[in-house]
């Protein structure tokens, strides 16, 4: 798998939670009781795959290597993609602080869930086909083969270093218990 082929996999597991996370809140909108773990595994998600796994390769290993051979930040794609890492980690600091509140019962907790979801939800959505239909195939086109190699060894040791051992794999696991779940 290239490392192209490996970010839009990732994708792929972003879009399944997002996909989790909207039936989440609609349960949540419907006055159904949504068991504070699932929520839990959900934010975990997003903060450790997403942020610190994904968006870390993207902008320690990837984004760089585009710099490099003259991909502009400021102004440019990269800039974009960097702006909306950062939107996308407030809306997920505003979807704990939600969740937080709903565990013990806070009367607004379940509005701020919806909105921060919401907004995180188009976010990404949006984010991702960035990514994959322009970014990822500039990507290809300016980095070599030699610099994709390396690329990929960085990636490897992102995810050593960031997430731990198997842990990738247990993410991959808990998102499909919550799809029987909540998408069944």
């Amino acid at each position: 798998m290239t490392v192209i082929e490996e970010l839009k996999a990732e994708h792929q597991a972003v879009l399944l939670t997002i996909r989790i996370l909207e039936q989440i809140t609609s349960k949540l909108e419907n006055g159904q009781a949504i068991d504070s773990r699932h929520l839990d595994q959900i934010l975990e998600f997003l903060q450790i795959f997403v942020d610190k796994c994904h968006h870390g390769k993207e902008e320690k290993v990837l984004f760089p290597a585009m710099e490099e051979v003259g991909i502009q930040v400021e102004g440019g794609p990269l800039g974009v993609m960097l702006y909306e890492h950062e939107q996308g980690r407030s809306f997920v600091q505003g979807l704990k602080i939600g969740v937080e509140g709903y565990r013990v019962g806070k009367v607004d907790a379940i509005a701020q869930i919806v909105e921060n979801a919401q907004k995180y939800s188009r976010l990404l959505v949006a984010h991702i086909d960035k990514e994959n239909d322009v970014l990822y195939v500039m990507a290809e086109r300016v980095l070599s083969a030699e610099k994709m190699a390396d690329i990929a060894k960085a990636f490897i040791r992102i995810e050593e270093l960031e997430i731990g051992p198997n842990k990738h794999e247990e993410f991959h696991a808990t998102l499909h218990a919550l799809k029987d779940i909540y998408l069944a």
